[in-house]
């Protein structure tokens, strides 16, 4: 995810600055971005498929700890898609090309969802963490 955030960070600059407008097309920034979401569901899934979390004893402050980063990052995509749709949702102009929104429409969807995957995973590494509670 960092990898991801530090390779962004110039396009979000891009967003703030233009808004409405669509950015010019960027064959190898939108490869690198592709790239990336690529990593992070190949390694996710294989994570999931074959790699369980161990459940260790109880800690309640890293619970806590893991918690707060899986809500973070997905407060991280929220953010994301608020400022993509309601800031930068592109005119309709003569020179508006469809198929790159459409494309990197794809891949920011994609994105959304690594970025999903990834709260899921530090939420359930939380869980291994999650001190047994008793009814009463």
């Amino acid at each position: 995810m960092i990898i991801f955030v530090w390779q962004e960070l110039p396009e979000f600059d891009q967003l703030l600055r233009n808004p409405g407008q669509q950015l010019p097309k960027d064959v190898y920034s939108d490869g690198i971005t592709f790239g990336i979401f690529c990593m992070m569901q190949i390694a996710y899934w294989w994570r999931v498929l074959y790699v369980p979390i161990p459940f260790r004893r109880p800690n309640l402050f890293l619970n806590h700890v893991f918690l707060f980063f899986g809500r973070l990052s997905f407060i991280f995509g929220g953010s994301l898609f608020a400022v993509v749709v309601f800031r930068h949702a592109p005119r309709l102009e003569p020179d508006f090309d469809v198929l790159l929104a459409a494309v990197r429409g794809i891949i920011f969807i994609g994105c959304l969802f690594a970025l999903f995957c990834t709260s899921l995973e530090v939420e359930r590494l939380a869980q291994a963490f999650e001190p047994n509670r008793k009814q009463i």
